[in-house]
């Protein structure tokens, strides 16, 4: 069997972004352990230097899980024109990126954050409080 290449425009951010979403949501390590309600991968980035972490929604329980290392949503090329694309005049590339999945709505929504907007997602370290990403649990915003 064999996959056909997926296209993506590197001049668009939205490309690039439903391109990643369509290679996450495939993720053979995300997808080992199901059912699952959705996920968040957060994404630290410095020079030279890259970290992410993942977690999955069970309902208004978040778990730790992990994301294939060979994914090509993380191809240093598509990332690094993200970062390109996304950029602030002013504060450069961001640092953090959040992706989070509800598998209800079948939607991401993606947050950058720049150095010092990231307190509390210190995924270049490995120590995110699991309490914030709680927070990210769509199960914890229900009415």
């Amino acid at each position: 069997m064999t996959t056909p290449d997926i296209e993506v425009d590197y001049d668009s951010v939205d490309s690039i972004l439903d391109v990643i979403g369509r290679c996450l949501r495939v993720d053979r390590k995300l997808n080992q352990r199901t059912p699952w309600d959705g996920f968040v991968v957060v994404s630290g980035y410095e020079q030279g230097h890259s970290a992410r972490q993942a977690w999955r929604f069970v309902g208004d329980k978040t778990l730790i899980t992990t994301v294939s290392a060979l994914n090509p949503a993380f191809n240093r090329t598509l990332i690094a024109r993200l970062r390109e694309l996304t950029a602030d005049p002013e504060r450069g590339e961001w640092q953090t990126w959040i992706a989070r999945y509800d598998l209800a709505s079948d939607k991401f929504d993606h947050t950058f954050l720049w150095p010092g907007e990231d307190e509390g997602f210190n995924v270049l370290a490995y120590d995110t409080p699991m309490s914030t990403i709680e927070t990210l649990n769509p199960a914890h915003h229900a009415e």
